[in-house]
């Protein structure tokens, strides 16, 4: 049973008309679709990390969420992989790296095929 820490953009998440924040990504963990379906087991969230801009404190924090709950990947949300104009305070690649780096995990980009 794959471990998952689900990671979305907290602006986005807590003030955007199409998402509701994370049913989406919650339900697509839950029913094993989109990204998720990649998965043979059931998957077991672990928990879900809102990032604030700047997001200086998201690395460290996913690091701590690694150490009190030992998930295994890290899923970063449509919101925060998508999302049009890109967030202008991550490098998209340069974040994945960190959070390989800092927590060991696997990372994901995407966590639904809903619209």
């Amino acid at each position: 049973m794959p471990k998952v820490l689900i990671v979305a953009c907290g602006a986005y998440a807590d003030t955007s008309h199409p998402c509701v924040a994370d049913w989406k990504c919650l339900s697509s963990a839950a029913e094993k679709k989109g990204p998720f379906a990649q998965y043979a087991d059931e998957v077991k969230v672990m928990g879900f990390l809102k990032c604030r801009c700047p997001g200086r404190s998201l690395v460290g924090n996913i690091a701590m969420a690694k150490e009190k709950t030992g998930f295994e990947v890290v899923h970063l949300t449509n919101c925060l992989v998508k999302a049009k104009p890109d967030c202008k305070n991550h490098d998209l690649d340069q974040l994945v790296q960190m959070i390989k780096e800092k927590t060991g995990a696997e990372v994901v980009l995407g966590t639904h095929d809903l619209d």
